[in-house]
């Protein structure tokens, strides 16, 4: 039995428990298709977010759930949502979708936001042409059910005078939702109108080179933000009850209007010699490149060989970037280095695509370090086209596997593709800081960082740049066995489509052998070049 003084303390512990970790409410929200309830779904508290359980909401749709380890993907038809436990985004298809808080996984069931739950069903059943219209609700005290408040419906309001909106600013609750953006050239001007829907006005900050507008989170996607013209890129990113739109550019802001009948805001970014900015065609020989969303930072002076910038020769720019290096050895399996493997490959792929007449460039021509955001960084000062980083696959005893990986920078295919994604995340540093724990926590920022909705359309042209390599290699010969997606941070800062390649597992021994020789290293090299090539010729 406990004397007095120790349940004391007991109690005491207990109290400050309760407070410092409060217990997350649970409770259940009714589910509505138009006016027929459809049954109730688990719901906890959790912080400023209400989450509701995915895997309730597919059992009352009828819809199939098929969980693997920290990933869920619910299914209608041919189309299918994919959920990954810790993420704060969500696959529909192909396409990324942000989430106003991260997936929770508890218990056997995946926890979503509730207005982030009701959007991404809504539109994986639309998508599979079921036409049904979702909401929630609660229980009132004499048990009928009655619908949760929702926005109202938009007014329209007369013709107002225009007016310069660049100072704007309003409350969350009193910002109206984003329809659409529309893009155009008017005179000397690039155009771009944002389409509105609701009361209130949108907050508007200027910058240096830059716009960002603010708006209540609402429907996705947003049909029109990526943006046609080089001169101007435009990206997204959710916060909870906010969508924020960053117009980033070096031309002179000319004017930014309000206009009502029907509700809009418009923006012209003046394109003429007079700001300073050459005259660029709207017509691109291939997909623009959004700018990467948060801008990184300006890198350090650096020590390391780096290789010359040229500048551009009028033909399309690759870069190949030779994983590892230096003091780095990457994986070191069966008497094989993979620094040295990547480095050979690199250069054979290389030299096939300047044969091809592509202007191809190195990361690194010799053993030397570089960091994962150096890479990117020069693939992005010498504006290539494409961006590959060539590596070598390892696995622990007791685990075997043989082929070439492709890789984007995404949601993790599955708990695989997340290991790879940490063990290539590592990252030696001078201090004495903790690789392994800087990785992981690396590897969790750019989970988070793939909420940007700005990811979606290189995510969409890495897929296809993806594609093509794996078909490239089929073609070639080579054994491959999957293109997937992980969180990749050599791919992070990449404002052009970029893949990872892994050649080959070097800890199988049969594998081994065939990657250090010589041969089938030009195999993999004229394969992957050949992939390159087709992609370029029909993008």
């Amino acid at each position: 039995m406990l004397r007095l003084p120790e349940r004391k303390v007991l109690l005491l512990l207990l109290f400050l428990f309760a407070m410092f970790f409060p217990a997350e409410a649970e409770s259940a929200l009714q589910l509505f298709s138009g006016n027929q309830c459809l049954g109730n779904v688990n719901s906890l508290q959790q912080g400023a977010f209400s989450l509701v359980s995915a895997t309730d909401m597919a059992s009352l749709l009828e819809l199939p759930a098929v969980a693997k380890d920290d990933t869920l993907v619910v299914t209608a038809g041919r189309n299918k949502i994919q959920l990954v436990s810790g993420a704060s985004a969500a696959w529909l298809d192909v396409e990324l979708v942000p989430l106003a808080a991260s997936c929770v996984q508890r218990n056997g069931q995946w926890f979503l936001e509730s207005g982030s739950a009701l959007k991404l069903f809504h539109s994986l059943l639309s998508r599979s042409g079921k036409n049904v219209s979702l909401r929630w609700g609660t229980e009132v005290s004499d048990g009928a059910p009655a619908p949760l408040v929702t926005p109202p419906e938009p007014t329209k309001t007369p013709s107002s005078p225009v007016r310069d909106a660049s100072a704007v600013s309003a409350p969350s609750s009193a910002r109206p939702l984003l329809k659409g953006v529309r893009w155009g050239i008017d005179d000397d001007k690039i155009r771009v109108v944002l389409d509105l829907e609701g009361t209130g006005e949108p907050e508007v900050q200027r910058g240096a080179g830059s716009v960002k507008v603010f708006f209540s989170s609402g429907p996705w996607p947003v049909p029109g933000i990526p943006s046609p013209y080089r001169e101007v890129n435009a990206g997204a990113m959710n916060f909870g009850d906010r969508l924020m739109i960053d117009f980033a550019s070096s031309l002179v802001v000319h004017e930014i209007l309000s206009l009502e009948a029907p509700k809009r805001l418009v923006i012209d970014f003046r394109r003429s010699a007079a700001s300073g900015a050459p005259v660029v065609p709207p017509v691109v020989v291939h997909a623009p490149r959004p700018t990467p969303f948060p801008t990184l930072s300006p890198l350090p002076p650096s020590t390391v060989e780096t290789p010359r910038s040229p500048s551009r020769t009028g033909k399309r720019i690759v870069v190949v970037d030779a994983g590892h290096g230096g003091k780095d050895p990457g994986a070191v399996a069966n008497k094989i280095r993979e620094k040295d493997l990547n480095l050979s490959v690199s250069r054979m792929i290389v030299a096939r695509l300047k044969e091809f007449g592509i202007d191809a460039r190195l990361t690194r021509d010799s053993d030397i370090y570089l960091t994962l955001r150096r890479r990117t960084e020069i693939a992005n000062t010498m504006n290539a086209d494409l961006f590959i980083s060539i590596h070598g696959n390892a696995l622990p005893p007791g685990k075997s596997a043989t082929g070439m990986e492709i890789y984007l920078m995404a949601l993790p295919t599955d708990k695989d593709a997340m290991e790879l994604a940490r063990f290539e995340n590592r990252e030696l540093a001078e201090d004495n800081g903790d690789s392994t724990k800087a990785a992981d926590k690396r590897t969790q920022t750019l989970l988070a960082i793939l909420g940007n909705m700005q990811q979606n359309a290189k995510i969409s042209e890495s897929t296809g740049f993806a594609e093509y390599l794996f078909n490239g290699g089929k073609a070639g010969g080579l054994k491959m066995r999957r293109v997937a997606q992980a969180p990749f941070y050599v791919l992070r800062g990449a404002a052009m489509p970029a893949v990872l390649v892994e050649l080959g597992f070097l800890t199988d021994r049969q594998e081994a052998k065939l990657l250090a020789d010589k041969s089938y290293q030009r195999k993999m090299a004229d394969a992957l070049a050949g992939g390159i090539r087709e992609y370029l010729k029909k993008n």
